[in-house]
């Protein structure tokens, strides 16, 4: 019998799940502000919602079966690369369609959150499974209540 490696912390795999929601939310208290300082209509700011969830839903059909071809650690961190690379894209984009554009790339974010929950499928055994799907989907939860406020916070703080 072959000895399982043990997973990642529960604490990691609940900001994972965090991490998924978070940016949905964040900078909605920024849209007005935003809409203004890159001189654009409020509606086109506005299609960074709906873009984002448009190409994380299609993203969560793609970056899942990769996960289960290459395993979740290197699907989590290469979209974690890439989702930090494409906040300083958004915090540093010279115009509205840029901004769109580094937009659109966060979302490759969004599958950590089934990812975390098929890592905890693989590692654990039902019993615990059930446990530590219940704090993933309290950080799920919790997180869109928190993001617009710490998006505020950071929007008074830094414009």
């Amino acid at each position: 019998m072959t000895e399982q490696t043990p997973g990642p912390r529960l604490s990691t795999l609940i900001l994972l799940s965090a991490l998924c929601i978070l940016p949905i939310n964040i900078f909605l208290p920024s849209l007005t502000n935003m809409s203004a300082e890159f001189e654009v209509d409020y509606a086109i700011v506005g299609l960074s919602l709906a873009a984002y969830a448009a190409v994380s839903a299609v993203l969560q059909l793609v970056l899942g079966p990769l996960s289960d071809r290459f395993g979740r650690r290197p699907i989590i961190l290469l979209g974690l690369t890439v989702f930090l690379a494409a906040t300083l894209g958004c915090i540093f984009a010279p115009d509205i369609w840029s901004f769109l554009a580094f937009r659109l790339i966060q979302a490759v974010i969004a599958p950590t959150y089934s990812v975390a929950l098929a890592v905890v499928r693989d590692t654990t055994s039902k019993e615990q499974a059930a446990s530590r799907i219940g704090y993933i989907a309290m950080a799920w939860a919790v997180a869109p209540m928190l993001g617009p406020g710490f998006g505020g916070l950071l929007d008074e703080t830094f414009g």
